[in-house]
Formats: C-alpha cells, structure tokens, sequence
C-alpha cells in the first residue's frame, strides 16, 4: 500500500533554491530537503511536471488571465506552459536533465523512497517531434473542418489534426490527438513506457480510461477507424513488466471505470467516487462505497487533493477535514498526499507555473498530519487484513448514518476504527467482538480513558470525532 507524496516539481525546486540562495536542479537538491520529503509514512514521491514541455503551449499560456487567479503578482517567466502538453519525454534540462533525476532517485531511495513520473496517453504538444516523424499517429482533419471549427482542429508541420479531448468539455487548445486504435503507435507507446520504467519505479497515467476502445470509440466515432481487437492498456503493461517487474501502474480514472482498468493491468486507481462522497459527507452513501469487495478496495488511490482538486483546506472545514484525513489514511489501498496540503495550503496552483504563492503555514494542520502520518506508519497495517463494520444506533438497532468503522487483523493485534463523519453526536454499537481491548487512542490526543465504555460494546463519539480501538489477537 504505497503512500505518495506529489510534488510539482518545478516549484519544488523554485522554492528550495529560495532556501539555499542560489538555482537548483535535482542533481543538487540538499540532502536535508530529501530528509523533509522522507517523513515517517511516504514511501514514494511523484515528481509532476518534469518532462520537457512544449515551447507552444508555452507562449499560449501567456495570454491566459486567469493565471493570476493564482499567483496575483504574475511574471512571463512564471509561465512554463502547461505540464500536461509533453514536447518529449525526457527531463527538462531546467529541471536537471534525465541525469538529474536519476540522481535523485538515488538520494530518495538511500532513504527507502521510490519514485513515480507521469504518462499522458491522450495527447501529445502541438511542437512533439512525432508531429512530422509520425504523423499517423495522430487523428486527421480536413481544411474544411479547420476553417469550420478552429478549437477543435490546429495546421502543423505534419498537416492538418484533431485536438486532444475528454468527450465531456471542449477540445485543448494546446495538444494533439494520439490515435488509440494506431498499432504502430501503440508499439511506440510500449517504447516510451518501458523507458520511463527504467528511470522510475511506477508511472501515473493522465485519464487513463480514455484509451479504453469503447470509450475512445465513442469519442472518436469513425475518425480513428476500426477500433483494434485488443484493449490499448493489456499488452502495454504487460511489455513493461516483462522489463521491470516490479513497475507499478496508477491509473487517473473516472466514469466508475476503475474495475475495468485494474482488469486491464493497472495495479492502482484513483479513487475519485470516495473524494466526491466524503466533500459531501453522506455516510450511508460512503458506506456502500466502502462495501465493494476487499480486493478492489485493496488497488484504490485515496486522497483529498491533488493538483487537479481544490485545496483539501479549502474545500473541508478543519474538523471534517480531520476526520476524512482519518478516513483516508486508515483505508486499504494506495494514500496520495499533494505538496502544500499537510501546511493548510488554500490556494489551487495551476499545473502551468513554476511559481507559487506565499501562504502562512497552519501549524494546526502540519501537526495532524505529521501525526496521521507517524500512526499509519506504526501501525503497518499493510501487514494486516481490512474488513469493514457496521455501526448500529443503540435503541433501534439501525444502521447508523453518522459513523464508519473498519477493522484491520494482524497475527499480533487487531485494530479497530471508528469515526463519527458527521455534526452531532453519535451513540453507536459495532458488529465486532470487543473483548481484549488493550488500550483506546485518539490519533492526535493519545490513549484515553474510554475502555470501559468499549467493554459494554458501546460508543460515544462527538461530532467528527473518532476512536482507535486496539485489541488483543
């Protein structure tokens, strides 16, 4: 069960030359920055926005407004073009160069840190060198359709293509459509991911289900031709890991495509129906979530930000946000913290900058989840089975709509947590045999004294509160 921590890595390496007083790249990160990442708990980072990025999209990103939105005091040199419009897929030099990470991976894994890069299967800049070395690679048009719809065609040096798209918005201005159905290009694909897996230990793939034939059928119709036999994703996967075994694919997935992706080979996927239901706060609804089979909840991706959402201490109130942080990190699957998120940042950067805003750290916040952090890695509950509960109301004997519980069962303990995601008080009784109990804790607070309660199968929980109860084999 992976924890990742995303750092946007140019702004990472902006502010750590800020620390030292002079331009850095990650060949000569300080040692004691490495230290600050590797906290207890994060086993791998994710380096966002390291691949060299199109010199277009670029000088189109100047004349967005909206930047500022961000970062008030704006300069051109902030602007590096969206990290999401790949020229390459090499470092950017700026960054360090593929020397420069390879020896900060290096660093991280003296630290027993493993590190992830991006893949963005969808779409490639407008500049990519595959625009004149490969041109069927890409969806075409006609000058006609150029003239008659602009945003969703661009001329270039390869002739006339579509613009890259999720079938729900608008085409983007600044990519390419890649072809999913091109063989060829699924060879070349193959190619660059069985690179990417020699300089990093797992990939994170941009809207992965979009490559899916059904879906990309359905977006494209019969601009991409006969949709292949074979799925884009199986034979893919596979050919990296026939490479490098141990590479770990994460998949960005919406539409309740998950099953369907962790079928097709991924090892992770975003669990975004668990982040949408905790901003909503419905119980009963999280609940059913959480009732899908072990095995699927084992490969989900849990967060409460990342640089696609709005800031977790923005969108929750501290107490929600406490306690779906507890959700969070006492799940099974994979555990996504975003840089900025354990000090309270409120401020959504823009994955286009390499700069960002000044914000006062919440000491508040830093303290939960170091502490949040220091509990999961205790507690090692990879090495343990999970297993959800039912919390009852006491009199009536009915699914209680206020709190969530799960167990986690290990050959030397079992623990138990509970947590009351709502704005009132709760009086609940679990599903699970209680006896044993060796202590109760407040993650934040420590042990308390609520044992004698929990021996009488009864809790009491105030509004957003939750308990950790450790028991006996």
């Amino acid at each position: 069960m992976p924890t990742i921590y995303e750092v946007n890595t140019p702004i990472f390496l902006h502010e750590v030359g800020l620390r030292v007083g002079h331009a850095v790249t990650l060949a000569d990160v300080p040692d004691n920055e490495w230290n600050t990442i590797a906290r207890p708990g994060i086993d791998t980072v994710w380096f966002m926005g390291v691949w060299k990025r199109s010199v277009v999209a670029s000088s189109m990103a100047l004349n967005e407004p909206w930047l500022k939105d961000a970062l008030p005091d704006l300069k051109d040199e902030d602007i590096l073009g969206s990290a999401y419009s790949i020229q390459e897929y090499t470092v950017d030099e700026l960054l360090g160069g593929n020397e420069g990470l390879a020896i900060a991976r290096a660093k991280l894994r003296e630290r027993g840190i493993k590190i992830i890069l991006d893949f963005v299967p969808n779409h490639v800049a407008i500049d990519h060198h595959w625009v004149t070395e490969h041109p069927e690679y890409f969806l075409p048009g006609t000058e006609q359709e150029l003239a008659a719809h602009p945003e969703a065609f661009v001329q270039t040096l390869g002739g006339i293509f579509a613009k890259g798209k999720d079938p729900n918005f608008e085409p983007w201005s600044d990519v390419l459509q890649l072809n999913a159905f091109s063989l060829t290009h699924r060879q070349e694909v193959t190619r660059t991911l069985q690179n990417i897996a020699g300089m990093s230990d797992g990939v994170r793939c941009d809207m992965a289900m979009l490559m899916m034939n059904s879906i990309f059928a359905q977006t494209w119709g019969s601009r991409a031709g006969e949709a292949p036999n074979d799925e884009y994703w199986p034979g893919i996967i596979k050919a990296a890991k026939q490479v490098h075994p141990e590479f770990t694919f994460l998949a960005e997935v919406y539409w309740d495509k998950q099953q369907d992706l962790l079928d097709q080979g991924f090892d992770f996927c975003y669990d975004k129906d668990l982040y949408d239901q905790l901003l909503e706060g419905t119980v009963p609804i999280i609940k059913k979530h959480l009732e899908k089979p072990v095995e699927y909840q084992n490969h989900m991706l849990r967060f409460l930000e990342n640089h696609d959402e709005e800031r977790a201490a923005k969108e929750f109130p501290i107490e929600k946000h406490i306690a779906a942080a507890v959700i969070i990190a006492t799940l099974p699957g994979a555990h996504l913290y975003y840089d900025g998120q354990r000090e309270g940042r409120v401020v959504k950067v823009p994955v286009h900058l390499g700069r960002r805003t000044d914000e006062l750290v919440d000491e508040a916040i830093v303290s939960i989840y170091d502490k949040i952090f220091a509990f999961a890695a205790d507690k090692n509950f990879e090495q343990a089975q999970w297993k959800l509960l039912t919390a009852s109301t006491r009199f009536l004997h009915r699914q209680s709509q206020q709190v969530l519980a799960w167990k986690w069962v290990s050959e030397v303990g079992r623990t138990i947590v509970a947590v009351n995601y709502s704005h009132t008080k709760a009086r609940v009784v679990l599903n699970a045999d209680l006896k044993k109990v060796r202590s109760t804790e407040d993650i934040f607070k420590g042990l308390n004294d609520q044992t004698e309660h929990i021996n009488s199968s009864l809790l009491n929980l105030d509004p957003w509160q939750h308990i950790v109860i450790n028991l006996e084999p």
